[in-house]
């Protein structure tokens, strides 16, 4: 059965580092991996320098690795048209005006829903041991996730109103695309439901990421209350990224540089003993200190997944 590993956190904490470096790990370990990304700013071309797309592309250095860029825009987009479609219809019909209510605009957060309905495809394909997900900042990940409940909510009082006026062939759907349009929506629905169960299962996994700094502690100890309160989704654990190692007697000296980073240090031992009474005792925290290389590149990334999973 497919795996799933998703990454969530704020912009700027290295969540894309830690997937990336994650999919390549598990690649290495002989499985065959999916490295997803929904965040409208990719960078996953310049981790792994290549460029990718919509359709999975392998690397050519790993061969049980592929990379997909989501564009999720042109579905959300398709999805909206029929939406102006039908309404426009209904108002034809019922006023005689002829009116766009949806002409290039977009219900918000839809893209995220159908960025996660493309995740749903290629986890339903079962052609991958392991997919992971890089997500989009964790405001837009949270919003792809509740979206789909007031999105549930529109479609259902959508498809009443179709039931109601069937009898009036035309008003609000034509006569030759009725079932297309409502097989279209009870399927949106049935995604939106699927994806849900996927992320509650035991073989999903929802791995936060953030720095330890005080606010990124905080903040990502309400999203673990969310996600486990308001969607019942299977978390496994918390990535403490960039912590300033603990040099030792190497401290010991009047050096301003020196003393800066014991400064660090200490703010980051706190912020660590912050973390593990707020996230709760059951919540595991993997530590990642701070490197002194980029994590860009292969070999740059297989030495940054060694430390993060101590391997």
């Amino acid at each position: 059965m497919t795996q799933l590993m998703m990454f969530t956190g704020k912009g700027g904490v290295g969540k894309s580092t830690c997937s990336t470096s994650t999919a390549l790990k598990f690649a290495d370990d002989g499985k065959k991996v999916l490295l997803v990304s929904s965040d409208p700013a990719h960078n996953l071309g310049d981790l792994l320098n290549m460029k990718f797309g919509n359709k999975p592309i392998q690397i050519p250095q790993v061969p049980n690795l592929w990379v997909k860029e989501i564009d999720a825009m042109s579905d959300a987009q398709q999805f909206m048209n029929m939406v102006n479609d039908i309404l426009k219809s209904a108002f034809k019909k019922a006023t005689s005006l002829d009116m766009d209510l949806f002409k290039d605009l977009m219900m918000p957060g839809i893209d995220e829903v159908f960025a996660m309905k493309s995740l749903l495809d290629e986890y339903r394909s079962g052609e991958w041991d392991l997919v992971v997900f890089d997500t989009a900042p964790t405001g837009h990940t949270l919003r792809a996730l509740t979206t789909p409940d007031f999105l549930d909510a529109w479609l259902m009082r959508l498809l009443a109103i179709r039931k109601k006026v069937r009898t009036l062939k035309g008003i609000f759907f034509k006569s030759d695309n009725n079932e297309e349009i409502e097989g279209m929506i009870v399927s949106l629905r049935n995604d939106m439901a699927e994806i849900k169960t996927i992320l509650a299962h035991t073989t999903s996994s929802v791995f936060l990421v953030t720095i330890p700094e005080k606010l990124g502690v905080m903040e990502t100890s309400r999203t673990i209350h969310f996600l486990k309160s308001g969607l019942n989704v299977n978390i496994g654990g918390v990535v403490v990224n960039r912590i300033m190692p603990d040099f030792g007697e190497e401290w010991d000296s009047e050096l301003n540089v020196v003393k800066l980073a014991k400064g660090e240090y200490d703010i980051h031992a706190e912020n660590l003993t912050l973390a593990g009474r707020v996230f709760g005792s059951d919540m595991t925290i993997i530590q990642v200190p701070k490197v002194a290389f980029q994590p860009i590149g292969i070999e740059n990334l297989r030495k940054f997944y060694r430390l993060m999973w101590r391997v």
